[in-house]
């Protein structure tokens, strides 16, 4: 299933919602599950529809995440139900199906707990640090590595992301990353497949003219990474994606392609850094492990850079397009360090 979160409008106000799209060539369409639960349970004869659809599929992303197969078959069903039945409503009349005309999707989780930026593509890694005058580290050779990033601002599909006031070279990043479903800790390697709820896009955009000077201290980015991230337009999960280091892959700058390629083989497979990080750790539903940039996938790595005012679409196939404008150069904000 691809699960997304959308937005309606309401003569009350937006309200956010669980939703399923359904591709049909370009035709996209969003299910919100839990009213299409309620319908079937309503259609059975129960006498409290809404509840029973609320426990089982609440109308929130972490939650299904969190419920694992179970409710992940459950969503299965609802959908199915709401495909067969298309006049069907709500028990209280709820509209179940939308265009892309009447909703508007989201970043399907607006707030993860937290977000780890691995770095799974050794030549990418060689290439970037090459330019920042920097060596791979021994250590990266012996477990995976990562970053932690402030989860303050996600940004969603057709979103605006801002340019920040500290860079001059702005970037972005071909990424992806997979959705931690079920918590756990101590995972087993031959377990970690059962904790990933699904995969999603997720742009890791750059200051590249900072993040130098930030990891020369070895304590890996920060300002440079942590003003904005983009994920979604939504979370696939694994029986949609197959193996990841076959999703086709494309970044377009203004409708221009600038990068065109399939991952291939992580240095670090996701079961082998979900196992470490599981290692005395708690990890928690709606983590994302990102898969560090795919070879070839950014500005830095081509020279090329993108400019305040660009759209930029980065299209995993099964994971959907990513599209983003990039937000206007603001005023230098002066800062004295010592």
């Amino acid at each position: 299933m691809k699960f997304c979160t959308f937005e309606v409008r309401t003569p009350v106000g937006p309200f956010e919602r669980l939703g399923a799209v359904v591709s049909e060539g370009n035709d996209l369409r969003y299910v919100d599950l839990n009213f299409a639960a309620a319908a079937e349970f309503k259609q059975r004869g129960s006498s409290r529809p809404q509840a029973m659809a609320d426990a089982l599929i609440p109308s929130e992303m972490l939650a299904i995440a969190a419920s694992g197969r179970g409710g992940v078959e459950a969503a299965e069903e609802a959908l199915e139900f709401a495909l067969e039945n298309e006049d069907a409503t709500g028990p209280r009349g709820e509209q179940i199906i939308y265009s892309p005309s009447e909703a508007r999707l989201l970043a399907p989780i607006k707030q993860p707990p937290l977000i780890r930026g691995f770095a799974g593509f050794e030549r990418h890694l060689k290439k970037t640090f090459e330019v920042m005058n920097m060596e791979i580290p021994k250590t990266w050779y012996e477990r995976p590595l990562a970053f932690k990033a402030s989860c303050g601002h996600m940004a969603g599909p057709e979103e605006e992301v801002p340019w920040p006031s500290f860079t001059e070279k702005m970037d972005f990043e071909l990424e992806f990353c997979c959705v931690i479903g079920v918590p756990g800790r101590d995972i087993s390697e031959e377990d970690a497949h059962e904790h990933i709820f699904g995969y999603a896009i997720l742009n890791d955009w750059s200051a590249r003219d900072a993040q130098g000077g930030e990891m020369a201290m070895g304590t890996g980015p920060y300002k440079s990474k942590d003003w904005c991230w983009s994920l979604g337009p939504w979370i696939a999960t694994p029986d949609e994606v197959g193996d990841p280091k076959n999703i086709p892959m494309a970044a377009r700058v203004n409708g221009e392609t600038w990068v065109e390629t399939t991952p291939g083989e992580m240095y670090w497979t996701f079961s082998q850094i979900i196992a470490y990080t599981a290692r005395d750790e708690n990890l928690l539903t709606g983590d994302l492990m990102g898969s560090g940039t795919v070879p070839g996938g950014c500005g830095m790595e081509m020279e090329r850079w993108i400019q305040p005012g660009d759209i930029v679409e980065i299209d995993m196939g099964p994971l959907g397009v990513m599209r983003n404008k990039v937000g206007l150069k603001p005023e230098p904000k002066p800062y004295t360090y010592k």
